[in-house]
């Protein structure tokens, strides 16, 4: 058996290493911190009384996967009071993505496409943010990958040549029905079904035609089994939220980029660095064109035709990370031309030691390190200031540290007398969770103030709520590392004129 721990090995499972350790830390350190965000909530099955289960997922606007997995949560954990717990079934989708991902881009281009690929894809901000929270993308994600993997294991290895076919399209279906973002693989699925098709001659042709029509037929039955009930279920609530991604409304408060929402989860020079390694890529388009059309799909639809994208960029982010891996293979390539295969070797691994080490650590301070919190807070990271960004634009922050105490706040609410209302400047979604009381400013006694909500606004536009806080201390204050995160107040009920009329 050969030693991979000798002198001759070592420097090809130290990177390997590298990428096993950082994908690991990355999605697991700190998992449990932040309290639930929003759209974790909504992934949460809180079904209403005499509500069934099927009832509810019919109900949603989405695939059923993620609430078949909280759903089993559920079972061991009724009220979902572990975050970590919780979470940790998406962080695991995550990180087997990665792993899949890393043998499927090797099967296909090698094992140093492979390595460069999935250290992109492992370090990326996006990537991490949604592998931290209670949601689809995860699985999504690791079914495409899987998919992919599986069709190109047909192709490659003949033992595999009918099961990785089935197999692969039962993926494809899977990943579909944990959203609609799984069918954006599309353009190279099909690449490797006529790649499969082409490598098998030697089976008869209506062999090849059952295979791949049987195979499709897996691909379209799996997610149909939900869809069809769903389409006819679809509530009116949910053509609204469609049509408000899809087309721009009349009334438009703030700015879609979904450049902004990129430079949220990767800061600095990143953007950069990738809109540069991916052009070069272009000079390996031999190997790379099925991967560029693979990214065109996803990109045209979500940058050309839907108004809204928000992080569902991250179906065309994943083939830019094989492209991008690519123009690191071409820089290397240029540097051993110039200077040498000697000279140019170790200038390119000191270059990507640097480079990886650069993008794992700045990922590592934006969701594993909380001190303070980015986004919400400015940051330091070695001579840069990574600063909150700017309102105007509509913002998806998923996965980023997010503390304000709201376990502690319920608790404290609920041992006090209380008139059964409450009201927050943060998102009712969040606040609901955790409170089992109903939002109503003027009835409220307790008004809770989030310091950096996730709502984005600081300060109501309430007049009872500002007269309050301007002339009366809060009853509690919780605070993290000396600074404050939350503040309740005791208020009367009544709006401002009522209570000022009262003498207070």
């Amino acid at each position: 058996m050969r030693n991979c721990f000798s002198m001759k090995c070592r420097p090809k499972i130290l990177p390997v290493i590298f990428l096993v350790f950082v994908t690991l830390w990355l999605r697991l350190v700190n998992l449990g911190y932040s309290n639930y965000q929003g759209d974790e909530i909504k992934a949460l099955p809180l079904l209403v009384p005499e509500q069934t289960f099927f009832d509810f997922l019919l109900q949603q606007r989405k695939g059923p996967t993620q609430f078949i997995i909280t759903y089993l949560i559920k079972l061991v954990n009724p009220a979902f009071t572990n975050e970590f717990f919780t979470r940790l079934p998406f962080a695991l989708g995550g990180i087997l993505a990665v792993f899949f991902f890393y043998r499927m881009v090797k099967l296909n281009f090698g094992r140093r496409i492979a390595l460069y690929a999935s250290i992109f894809l492992t370090v990326n901000g996006l990537f991490v943010g949604l592998n931290r929270i209670v949601q689809y993308q995860s699985f999504v994600i690791l079914f495409s990958i899987l998919s992919i993997y599986a069709i190109s294991l047909a192709i490659k290895r003949k033992k595999w040549r009918i099961v990785g076919l089935y197999l692969g399209m039962l993926f494809w279906g899977m990943a579909v029905l944990s959203h609609y973002d799984g069918l954006f693989i599309a353009p190279y699925v099909v690449y490797l079904l006529i790649c499969w098709y082409t490598r098998y001659i030697n089976l008869p042709v209506r062999t090849r035609q059952k295979h791949i029509l049987l195979s499709i037929g897996i691909f379209i039955l799996i997610p149909a089994i939900f869809y069809v009930q769903f389409v006819f279920s679809i509530s009116e609530a949910t053509r609204t939220y469609w049509s408000t991604r899809l087309q721009e409304p009349i009334d438009v408060n703030t700015i879609k980029s979904s450049l902004v929402t990129f430079r949220i989860y990767n800061p600095l020079i990143v953007i950069y660095l990738y809109a540069v390694l991916g052009l070069l890529s272009i000079l390996k388009i031999k190997k790379t064109f099925p991967v560029i059309l693979w990214f065109i799909f996803p990109w045209i639809v979500f940058e050309g035709i839907i108004y809204d994208p928000g992080t569902h960029i991250y179906t065309y982010l994943i083939p830019a990370t094989i492209l991008i891996a690519f123009g690191v293979a071409v820089i290397e390539d240029a540097l051993e031309k110039i200077a040498g295969e000697g000279y140019g070797r170790v200038l390119s691994r000191a270059g990507l030691v640097i480079l990886f080490i650069f993008l794992s650590t700045l990922s590592h301070f934006i969701f594993v390190d909380h001190t303070p919190e980015y986004p919400w807070e400015e940051r330091k990271y070695l001579i840069w200031t990574l600063e909150e960004p700017d309102s105007k634009y509509k913002l998806w922050l998923y996965g980023f540290p997010y503390n304000r105490y709201w376990d502690e706040i319920a608790e404290y609410i609920i041992s006090t007398e209380n008139n059964g209302f409450y009201s927050t400047n943060e998102k009712r979604s969040i606040s609901g969770f955790y409170l089992p009381y109903e939002f109503n400013v003027n009835q409220s006694g307790y008004y809770i103030h989030i310091h950096n909500p996730q709502s984005l606004r600081e300060r109501l536009p309430i007049d009872k709520i500002r007269y309050w806080r301007k002339n009366y201390q809060p009853v509690k204050v919780f605070e993290y590392r000396g600074r404050t995160v939350a503040e309740i107040y005791l208020m009367p009920e009544g709006d401002v004129k009522e209570i000022k009329k009262a003498g207070y």
